[in-house]
């Protein structure tokens, strides 16, 4: 829970709003591309800003209760984004609309880094990190049929409902798939996060209250997504987190080999999955 006592009652009440609205932000952000592909591709265009609103309503809630006030981060940001907007108007292309639409990346969501920051606790945290073990297991599902349809498949639709616009040449014939997202650079970042969950609740399963079949199936769709999104940028992010994990527990014997214990098993689980001729 936030500990900070000196929130009044209506703060209080605002910050479980806020809450909620950052839970719905993190769900957009999942599957906006999704909406614009699969459920209203006729709306692909304006879903594009979907979560700007969400995004706002969070800063106006930080503001209007005076939960958090804009950091030096945020304002350097702000600063150079204006005199972005100035000299894209000045001396580039002179398009409001288009400078409006840039800036609102780094007005509206850049903030959201330090607000989430201050008001999701451990117990936030850990609630998400649960949501991610099985979002993993239904990604890689979903990048498996993506990976293996044909290009004119109903999984492999593009914005607007495109047929075989989503993916791009991989290797050996196959394509590189979006999984839920618009393209396949969001995919590799959805897998990112999931690393990082999926290795820090690996090595707290005596501590936590975690269904231990759910997270072994969040392991094995994390390796198997690494030849089916024939992503370097997937593989290059565990090896990245792993070294840092390591690095972070230098000082504790226990757990290095913990964690190199479970490199090891997760090379085995790779090695094996290649002997299948579904992932081979």
């Amino acid at each position: 829970m936030i500990k900070n006592i000196g929130f009044n009652r209506e703060q209080f009440k605002a910050i479980k709003q806020l809450k909620k609205l950052i839970w719905l932000y993190f769900f957009l952000l999942i599957f906006e591309g999704a909406l614009r592909k699969w459920v209203l591709p006729g709306l692909s265009t304006p879903l594009l800003i979907v979560r700007d609103p969400v995004a706002f309503g969070i800063l106006f809630l930080c503001f209007y209760h005076q939960l958090w006030k804009p950091n030096l981060y945020v304002g350097i940001a702000w600063l150079v984004t204006f005199i972005g907007l100035c000299t894209a108007l000045i001396f580039g292309h002179g398009y409001f609309t288009v400078a409006v639409y840039g800036m609102r990346i780094m007005l509206l969501h850049f903030p959201l880094i330090f607000i989430i920051g201050r008001f999701f606790d451990r117990e936030d945290l850990l609630k998400m990190g649960n949501v991610m073990l099985w979002l993993t297991i239904g990604m890689t599902i979903l990048v498996a049929l993506q990976f293996y349809s044909p290009q004119n498949a109903w999984v492999n639709r593009g914005i607007g409902g495109d047929l075989g616009t989503s993916n791009y040449a991989g290797a050996e014939g196959f394509y590189r798939v979006p999984g839920t997202f618009s393209f396949t650079n969001g995919l590799a970042a959805f897998y990112g996060l999931a690393t990082s969950y999926i290795f820090y609740l690996l090595l707290s399963l005596k501590k936590l209250n975690i269904n231990k079949f759910v997270i072994l199936g969040a392991t094995l769709a994390l390796v198997a997504a690494v030849p089916l999104s024939i992503s370097r940028t997937v593989f290059f992010q565990i090896c990245l987190t792993l070294l840092f994990i390591l690095i972070a527990s230098f000082r504790n014997a226990k757990l290095v080999l913990s964690i190199l214990g479970g490199g090891v098993i997760l090379t085995i689980l790779f090695l094996a999955l290649n002997t299948f001729s579904f992932f081979n």
